[in-house]
């Protein structure tokens, strides 16, 4: 198992690839059951197939129209720029603490790039945009075609609630290449972030997978400041695949928006009869 030290270094074309990304979505309207799920939310619901190429089931389109902050779902892309590099060797990778407490246990203990983006170790992620370098992290970006590609906010802080952002169209197609092999990175990079995402099995066996984020819409201690909630996934049920994206806002609430974003997610797919 290797080890990695991260102590040492702690447009225009863009909005065009985002309308044409939700020109090809061309949704439906909502299911009725999908309305009861995000009643009284401002909210954002894609269902993709990926076997028709179509969307299956869109709610909220304003909202997944809208460029939200990254968040944390920056962690898959950013994974994948990890391995590539060959910063990370696999899953098993162990990461040591840098001893800086967080005070989140999760968080204050060595990583692995599982448990990295289990708990959304925000220091890892500063750590490895760190030894990736500024000027070849928005290469990637560019070759991903990852939202504004806007990384003004600084190379450790700008995916969280500054400046990298992305709809939930934009966050769709990124998902959808990524998971069909088509991003500018190694096929065993892609295979590796496959298999480091949270996931979990419905009773009826069907298995989303993917990444949740989250953010304060103003400070995370100002009690009127709203929050953000994303997840971006794939589920395989029925023997067809599906990119999954989810997207909240709302008033401050127990609990992390991110996680509620997923929960929000599943409660939609089962109102579809899917997980």
């Amino acid at each position: 198992m290797r080890t990695i030290d991260l102590t040492r270094t702690c447009g225009g074309i863009a909005l065009a690839l985002a309308s044409a990304a939700q020109a090809v979505l061309a949704a439906p309207s909502a299911p009725p059951g999908l309305r009861k799920v995000f009643k009284g939310r401002e909210a954002c619901f894609i269902l993709y197939d990926m076997g028709s190429r179509r969307a299956a089931a869109e709610y909220g389109p304003e909202l997944c129209s809208e460029r939200l902050y990254a968040c944390s779902t920056f962690k898959v892309p950013l994974a994948l720029m990890a391995f590539d590099r060959g910063l990370l060797a696999d899953e098993n990778t162990r990461i040591p603490w840098d001893k800086v407490s967080r005070r989140l246990p999760g968080w204050d203990q060595d990583q692995t790039p599982r448990t990295w983006l289990a708990r959304s170790a925000v220091w890892v992620s500063q750590g490895l945009a760190a030894r990736i370098g500024m000027a070849r992290l928005k290469r990637y970006l560019a070759d991903f075609r990852y939202g504004n590609q806007d990384m003004s906010g600084g190379l450790t802080q700008a995916w969280l609630g500054s400046s990298l952002k992305l709809s939930a169209h934009e966050q769709r197609v990124f998902m959808e290449r990524f998971w069909r092999g088509r991003l500018a990175v190694s096929r065993r990079a892609v295979e590796l972030v496959k298999s480091c995402l949270v996931c979990e099995t419905s009773r009826s066996r069907a298995e989303l997978c993917g990444k949740t984020g989250s953010a304060a819409l103003g400070a995370w201690d100002d009690p009127a400041a709203g929050r953000l909630g994303r997840f971006v996934g794939h589920l395989q049920a029925e023997g067809r695949e599906y990119i999954v994206v989810t997207d909240f806002r709302g008033p401050p609430a127990p609990g992390s928006p991110g996680a509620e974003a997923r929960r929000l997610a599943e409660r939609a797919l089962a109102e579809l009869d899917l997980f």
